[in-house]
């Protein structure tokens, strides 16, 4: 069972240790959704260049500034190599976006990011869905 907090702490700059890109799925998200669904939604498609985001260990999934599930990612591939299991590619939308495949992080990286608010970590007026923060070199 998830914990939550009833006032999430904020994420501050200095407690982020690790590359990590934080993905704001807003639109995508809803109550209910399987881990499945999340994933997908989660890691594509996202309308980026490959190497602006390679070097992001991991991905935070973010609904209205909370992080609700933090994934490993393995590697950013072009959108249309890689068949998302609920969502269908879309040739139209999806043409030059790029997607990560990954899992669930290890339960030592979750509970340091799972439930926090990372409304903090962005400029007020920032709008891209995909926040990149590089912390270690490599």
């Amino acid at each position: 069972m998830k914990h939550s907090r009833s006032t999430p702490q904020k994420l501050t700059m200095e407690e982020i240790r690790e590359n990590i890109v934080i993905i704001k799925i807003n639109k995508s998200f809803r109550k209910g959704m399987s881990e499945t669904e999340l994933y997908d939604v989660t890691r594509g498609c996202w309308k980026r260049k490959i190497a602006s985001v390679e070097k992001a260990d991991y991905a935070l999934a973010v609904v209205y500034g909370i992080v609700k599930e933090v994934y490993q990612i393995d590697k950013w591939l072009p959108a249309e190599s890689e068949v998302r299991e609920t969502i269908p590619y879309n040739e139209v939308a999806d043409a030059g976006r790029i997607i990560f495949k990954g899992r669930v992080a290890d339960e030592e990286i979750r509970k340091k990011y799972l439930d926090y608010s990372v409304t903090g970590l962005f400029k007020k007026g920032e709008v891209s869905p995909v926040k990149v923060i590089m912390k270690q070199q490599g």
